[in-house]
């Protein structure tokens, strides 16, 4: 496991290999994936939103995100996504 996420290795296994995949039931539950992009980790399977400004990773998405998991800027630009920082912790749509 990474010790500090970086943005450009898993938080939770240390991998550098990442894939673009399509998520549909993340891009449902959460407004901010809708409109951003995947990337998922080789290695584990770990799904990370993608800095829509540098392209590196911006912070790891589950299913069981809670608020204090969210990265609030790129660990690599400080890129800021309002998306991201607007949200309140549900998982479903209003």
């Amino acid at each position: 496991m990474a010790e500090k996420f970086d943005g450009k290795h898993c938080s939770e296994c240390g991998g550098d290999n990442f894939s673009a995949v399509h998520d549909e039931w993340m891009r449902r539950t959460f407004f901010f994936v809708e409109k951003g992009q995947l990337k998922m980790c080789s290695s584990c399977g770990a799904k990370f939103l993608v800095c829509q400004q540098c392209g590196n990773l911006y912070t790891r998405v589950h299913p069981a995100l809670e608020t204090w998991e969210v990265s609030l800027s790129c660990p690599v630009c400080n890129n800021v996504n309002p998306e991201v920082k607007a949200w309140d912790g549900t998982s479903a749509r209003p």
